[in-house]
């Protein structure tokens, strides 16, 4: 960041110690000190979001470029989700029938079906 050799330092040093006295010099170098390594961290930490957004823009360049060469585009990619079932969809269509939830246009309900096999229970007050 800044190219400051040993001599500077020093020179620094005796100005702040002469100019601030011995009993202030540590506290003003230590918070000196702390503000410089949050400018740092904070440097640091910009560095990084500009990078990772530069990886990110060029990735997504790529893969426009990819697509427009197989010949896709963002609307026909948008028609093929949207014919695609929902997990729910997925989940019914999947399920036995007689397990379907109630409200489900598949489900009927299983008290109104009787079949012959299963004779009617004369005692039950259904």
């Amino acid at each position: 960041m800044f190219d400051i050799g040993f001599a500077e330092l020093t020179l620094i040093f005796i100005i702040g110690l002469v100019v601030l006295g011995p009993e202030r010099l540590p506290t003003v170098a230590r918070t000196l000190g702390h503000w410089i390594g949050r400018a740092r961290s904070t440097f640091n930490h910009l560095k990084n979001e500009l990078e990772r957004e530069a990886v990110t823009q060029d990735m997504q360049e790529r893969m426009e470029k990819q697509m427009r060469q197989m010949g896709l585009d963002e609307d026909s990619i948008r028609e093929a989700k949207d014919s695609l079932l929902s997990p729910e969809q997925i989940a019914r269509s999947r399920a036995p029938r007689n397990e379907q939830a109630p409200g489900d246009t598949l489900n009927t309900n299983n008290a109104d079906q009787r079949t012959n096999d299963q004779p009617q229970d004369s005692t039950r007050n259904d």
